[in-house]
């Protein structure tokens, strides 16, 4: 006998993958909106949280496409009786809803091509941009809509 060298992940790894997804994301999603709601935050911290909403979304396509998931969540779950694929289309579409926000309303220059993230100051230093809660509010309930779609 040989070592198997599939690339295939069986659905029970699949499903606990994304059970510990789910919950680590939820958890983050919680702490970026007590920071949004509470404190100033700067363009890196918008950066960042846009990359981090942009590859849960590319994990959770690819891990939705499996083969037979949707049953295995059902009979594997218990009490779940949803379609987990949907569920996951759910937490992808408030995802990208937050990162629409952020494209929309982050500050562009006058042709609406660059985005103005930092000033230039005399020494040749730079200050990040600073958005306070106020400015973050819309964000802020998208996030609260986000965090509603991972139980």
């Amino acid at each position: 006998m040989t070592l198997p060298a599939s690339s295939s992940t069986s659905l029970q790894i699949i499903l606990q993958t994304l059970q510990a997804l789910a919950a680590q994301t939820k958890a983050q999603a919680g702490n970026a909106l007590t920071i949004l709601q509470t404190q100033n935050v700067t363009t890196n911290f918008v950066f960042a949280f846009l990359d981090q909403m942009g590859a849960l979304i590319a994990t959770l396509n690819t891990w939705k496409s499996t083969a037979g998931l949707n049953a295995y969540a059902t009979a594997n779950l218990p009490g779940y009786a949803g379609t987990l694929t949907t569920d996951i289309d759910a937490v992808i579409a408030a995802g990208q809803a937050c990162i629409t926000w952020v494209v929309n309303n982050f500050p562009k220059d006058s042709t609406n091509t660059y985005i103005l993230s930092e000033t230039l100051n005399g020494d040749g230093t730079r200050t990040l941009r600073q958005f306070t809660p106020a400015q973050t509010a819309g964000l802020q309930t998208l996030v609260q809509s986000f965090i509603a779609t991972i139980g």
